[in-house]
């Protein structure tokens, strides 16, 4: 198949993952339902509804396992998908599976690291513009659950945030363990 096809499938398939990524995430974080933004994006993923009258919602509501479900599930036909398109295919249903858990910890990494730097330059704005947009609620909101556990290791420094910097660091990490761990995984195949 042609290189424009892949392109296609790709973007297509990664809007859909991150619609439902920013859905699964606005409620894990329970982020205000009466952001336009929250309100929209909900709108867009109602295939989430339909796999929710399956699979319950757990601690409150908060862990939608409808969205997780569909997440993987569109994972999978990414990496299936994206392989077919480029005339590879994967060497097994395991080899499968460990691809699209690789790819989907490294995009939530990745996710988070874009997701920290937006709520930096957010709060700039924010500081500079002195309002507030329903984007920037919804960014700032989203970034919380991450940099709150690195605030409470770090002392009190004012105005100084340094969370986004040990939050950064922590991830960074994360994602060379996780490529070592890829690398491990699939020198079998």
């Amino acid at each position: 198949m042609g290189s424009s096809s892949t392109l296609f499938f790709g973007i297509i398939i990664n809007v859909a993952i991150l619609l439902v990524f920013f859905r699964f995430l606005m409620q894990l974080a329970a982020v205000n339902m009466y952001n336009p933004v929250v309100v929209s994006t909900f709108k867009a993923t109602k295939l989430v509804d339909v796999f929710g009258r399956i699979l319950p919602t757990l601690a409150k509501g908060r862990v939608n396992l409808a969205a997780i479900v569909l997440l993987v599930v569109l994972y999978l036909l990414k990496i299936f998908g994206l392989l077919y398109l480029s005339g590879g295919m994967p060497n097994g249903p395991i080899h499968l599976i460990i691809l699209t858990f690789v790819s989907m910890i490294s995009d939530l990494v990745r996710f988070c690291k874009y997701l920290i730097f937006a709520s930096i330059i957010m709060s700039w704005v924010v500081m500079f513009t002195q309002s507030r947009g329903p984007y920037v609620e919804v960014i700032q909101e989203l970034a919380e659950p991450i940099l709150a556990p690195f605030r409470r290791l770090l002392p009190n420094m004012g105005m100084i945030d340094l969370s986004p910097i040990l939050a950064f660091m922590t991830l960074y990490i994360i994602e060379i363990l996780m490529s070592e761990a890829a690398k491990v995984l699939l020198a079998g195949w």
